[in-house]
């Protein structure tokens, strides 16, 4: 009779999806978070991050499952030390002590110790194909003196070894206990054994929904006094859009994905709920050219690249932003966030600043004195008397890249500059980029400053030692490929790898460094990435926004599980 009552209730409940009754959920509303992504679930009992395709973006898995040794918080600029206590470097930077902290627990009870963390970097060492192990790279050895010290050593000096540890900086550790007894290119860790506050109840493979459930036992309860508000977080792929307009304002969502929440949905449901909480907030990029290709004419001439980046129409980029009510004009390559406030050097501010701005009389002025002459056709000429046409991409529409990149070939048309707008597609845009078959690229700039909030990778980005000659793949570093040489550049680069961001010594080297890289001009920030996450408080309360910036409030990202800390009940 139970088989038969449980067969009654799981047809109900699929009869309900099926029509699209995306309301019943499999635990009380009341006691549950509720999340989308815009995910369509392919890998449902799969959370090994060693493997091909072993995890699934958007289940929750990194959210709430996993952990980090730390974190930054960006919104505050503090560091939160979270499964390790801390660390120290020796004197040159060959050696790193790690220090765990005493009490944290896997999800099955079984302590987390400096024998995990040695486990997985040697199984990494072991086997560098495995997922994440490039973490690996430069570590010569790694050793544990006891279950809470770690001692690695290095191939090179490396001062910034400590973020490979860090959420988004590095590989998942992975449970001694566990991966030493099978093959982790075939493992699924399911249900998943991590260190997260929330566990794994259930996954609907044909609702497009995982459960996870708060941890009784879970070691940050205990040892750092955090425990989530929430019982429940359900994870979901969302609707198609006027039906998660209409989820929202029933109250069936609490978290919706920006991405495709956009600003209209937002305004429709601010008109429709009072339970509406806005989170505007700068992404981990700025947006603009995210790259000239400085190997291929025109782009190739630094005074033809500062010329024309004055047809950048920031105010009209900053006022017409698809994905908010507007966002902020910028003239850095990162967002502006605390943590990253001591890079942005008045010197720089002062020097650059005005220089980049939306002019274009004054483009016109730099083109001919640069030898960009009109002809008798109206179109500007090589300074050789050659024609030419620029080849712009961008994302297809309605992405901020492709608006941008349109406004943007209109005002080169208006000076006189033939040009054609190329749509990426999958596959063929990385190509154009890898291989130098373009001219620029509107989109977003890197994050390499971002997460570690240190410029040195950003620069290092733009090192000469990773272009390649038209015609041949650059598969890494800056996103556009600008293929820039310039020793000067590359020599600061080498400096700033050499020097402890934390010493005096570092910030010099920072300034020389942004003067070159606006010097060379290799890419032109605009305006801040803006999503508006949005939240419902129909439930819970204490949501991050304007006014109480205790968290970055995107709902996908790894920290979120500190929003989880302080949400409340709604009275």
């Amino acid at each position: 009779m139970r088989s038969y009552k449980l067969v009654l209730s799981v047809l109900a409940l699929l009869v309900l999806v099926s029509g699209l009754a995306f309301a019943q959920f499999p635990v009380p509303r009341n006691e549950a978070v509720v999340i989308e992504t815009d995910q369509t679930y392919q890998y449902f009992n799969t959370a090994n991050p060693s493997k091909p395709f072993g995890t699934q973006w958007g289940s929750g898995w990194r959210q709430v499952s996993a952990e980090w040794d730390w974190y930054q918080n960006y919104a505050t600029g503090t560091r939160i030390l979270w499964r390790t206590t801390g660390w120290e470097y020796n004197a040159n930077a060959t050696q790193l002590t790690w220090h765990v902290r005493r009490g944290v627990t896997w999800s099955d009870g079984v302590p987390y110790t400096a024998q995990d963390i040695v486990y997985t970097f040697q199984m990494w060492m072991k086997d560098p194909s495995l997922g994440d192990a490039g973490n690996a790279d430069n570590v010569a050895s790694v050793s544990a003196p006891d279950d809470y010290t770690v001692i690695f050593r290095f191939k090179e000096p490396d001062y910034r070894w400590h973020n490979h540890m860090r959420m988004w900086g590095g590989g998942y550790i992975r449970p001694k206990h566990i991966y030493e007894k099978i093959d982790p290119k075939t493992f699924n860790n399911w249900p998943p054994i991590e260190t997260g506050p929330f566990k794994l109840l259930n996954w609907y493979q044909d609702l497009g929904m995982y459960v996870w459930e708060r941890d009784p036992s879970y070691w940050g309860t205990k040892v750092m006094s955090k425990t989530p508000g929430p019982r429940y977080v359900i994870f979901r792929s969302a609707p198609p859009p006027d039906q998660d307009l209409q989820e929202f304002v029933k109250g069936n969502v609490d978290e919706p994905l920006p991405h495709i929440f956009t600003i209209d949905m937002i305004r429709a449901a601010e008109k429709q709920w009072t339970h509406t909480v806005r989170a505007p907030y700068m992404d981990a990029v700025s947006q603009g050219i995210a790259g000239f290709n400085t190997a291929l004419a025109p782009t190739s001439d630094v005074k033809f690249r500062w010329a024309i980046q004055y047809l950048v129409n920031r105010p009209k980029f900053e006022r017409v932003y698809p994905m908010a009510d507007s966002t902020a004009q910028t003239m850095w390559p990162w967002p502006a966030w605390g943590t990253l406030d001591k890079w942005e050097i008045p010197a720089i501010k002062n020097k650059y600043g005005p220089l980049l701005r939306y002019d274009p009389a004054e483009a016109a002025k730099q083109l001919d004195a640069a030898g960009y002459k009109k002809g008798s056709d109206g179109l500007r000429k090589l300074p050789d008397g050659k024609p030419f046409t620029l080849i712009v991409v961008s994302g297809r529409a309605p992405d901020v890249g492709f608006l941008q990149a349109s406004d943007f070939s209109d005002e080169l048309r208006k000076i006189g500059i033939d040009n054609v707008v190329k749509i990426s597609q999958a596959g063929i845009t990385q190509q154009q980029m890898q291989q130098g078959e373009m001219h620029m690229l509107f989109d977003v700039l890197e994050v390499y400053t971002s997460f570690p909030a240190d410029p040195w990778e950003f620069i290092d980005s733009y090192h000469s030692k990773w272009a390649t000659p038209l015609g041949f793949n650059q598969l890494s570093k800056d996103r556009a490929r600008a293929r820039l040489k310039d020793p000067l550049l590359d020599s600061i680069a080498d400096k700033m790898r050499a020097t402890d961001p934390d010493s005096p010594a570092y910030l010099p080297l920072v300034q020389q460094a942004l003067d070159r890289w606006y010097t060379d001009l290799p890419a032109v920030p605009a305006v801040e990435k803006t999503f508006v996450q949005i939240f419902s408080d129909m439930y819970w309360t204490n949501w991050p926004k304007e006014g109480n910036w205790y968290e970055v409030p995107y709902q996908w990202w790894p920290s979120s599980i500190f929003v989880l800390f302080n949400l409340k009940p709604a009275k």
